[in-house]
């Protein structure tokens, strides 16, 4: 977020826009300048893409607004040059609530694909007289484009394919009568085999292809990989996987203390004590920048984390570890009875995974 502009929120739901996509307005201007463009085609192809891109919104407000109904919260939505990113809580594990949430993002581009052609057909536009040859975007033909690739960004999310929509709505239908793991695996291999026709017909047809089936592929991979972990996951609470011996360091303490626990065990998180309570953590991360901005003398409580993820023992594995994903917190404190008992993080979940998975072998 910090390399992105804010644009506004709606339905409590912020969207921000990536500093990389003026790269993208910066390269239409130069190749079309370079090719002879008219400014006046410039600006009509820059403000095509615009209003693409507000369709993209759109599109991801869809997902959204589908997930808050089933009360899934979106955190954001970030646009990029490639897309429109929207950061959910967590999917729905009902395979009917997957299949909406995943769906509502092409239909809203299908439906202004539906009303542009409408309003084509009611302003008297005959697609047979233009020149398809010399057809460029201008003020005649500027809603025809953009009723175009709405079409095609619906028919492209469908691909059956993680990480696109029809990956997610292949997921849901094969998970109403299989685990949702195994659903997974199978969506997820039905994705690579399409990302490996693009490559192959990329290489030598168009290369932009071969791109877009690396991403599919590494995305199917990912999801494939983190379902698989979450299904290990299910079924333990928290207090299976938490840590209860972990190093402390005192919160007055300078952080010449923290760095000589550093190099001499190896924790990489530690809990941060005042007057006997625990009161934060501190990390690898938090002691490099407390040097960079200080010195070996600046003092813990200056650069620890004073308000930790807070977690309970009976909580759900699972749920515990996707809260920490989301809230980007690699480890936290374990509470039993309102006191600090333990910690959990994310390095000793991963670890928790490998025996789990080595044992279901």
């Amino acid at each position: 977020m910090k390399l992105s502009l804010y644009l506004g929120t709606y339905r409590n739901v912020k969207v921000f826009i990536h500093w990389t996509f003026s790269l993208l307005l910066l390269w239409i201007v130069i190749s079309n300048v370079r090719m002879g463009a008219p400014a006046v085609d410039i600006a009509w192809t820059i403000g095509f893409v615009l209003t693409l891109f507000f369709c993209v919104t759109l599109h991801e407000f869809g997902h959204a607004l589908a997930a808050q109904r089933f009360g899934i919260s979106t955190k954001d939505i970030t646009l990029l040059p490639i897309g429109g990113l929207a950061r959910l809580e967590k999917l729905p594990e009902d395979p009917k609530q997957e299949l909406w949430v995943a769906i509502a993002g092409p239909l809203v581009n299908i439906g202004i694909f539906l009303v542009l052609t409408i309003i084509l057909s009611i302003t008297g536009f005959n697609l047979e007289q233009l020149n398809m040859e010399e057809l460029k975007i201008n003020a005649n033909t500027f809603v025809l484009f953009v009723a175009s690739a709405n079409l095609i960004l619906a028919l492209f999310n469908l691909l059956p394919a993680f990480p696109m929509d029809g990956g997610r709505v292949l997921r849901a239908f094969l998970a109403i009568r299989l685990p949702r793991a195994k659903a997974t695996q199978i969506a997820g291999t039905i994705g690579q085999m399409i990302a490996i026709v693009f490559v192959f017909y990329g290489l030598f047809n168009n290369p932009i292809l071969v791109f877009i089936g690396i991403f599919i592929f590494l995305g199917a991979a990912a999801e494939v990989s983190h379902t698989t972990q979450e299904s290990i996951l299910k079924g333990f609470k928290v207090k299976d996987a938490m840590m209860m011996n972990f190093q402390l360091v005192g919160f007055d303490a300078p952080l010449s203390k923290a760095i000589e626990k550093l190099l001499g065990s190896q924790a990489t998180h530690f809990v941060v004590v005042k007057d006997d309570v625990a009161v934060g953590t501190l990390s690898k991360d938090e002691i490099i920048r407390g040097l960079q901005a200080g010195n070996e003398n600046t003092h813990v409580g200056s650069v620890a984390n004073q308000s930790p993820l807070k977690i309970e023992t009976e909580e759900d594995l699972d749920e515990a570890w996707r809260k920490m994903a989301t809230q980007n917190q690699k480890v936290a404190f374990v509470i039993e009875n309102g006191h600090f008992l333990a910690i959990l993080d994310q390095e000793n979940i991963s670890e928790f995974i490998l025996v789990k998975s080595a044992l279901l072998k």
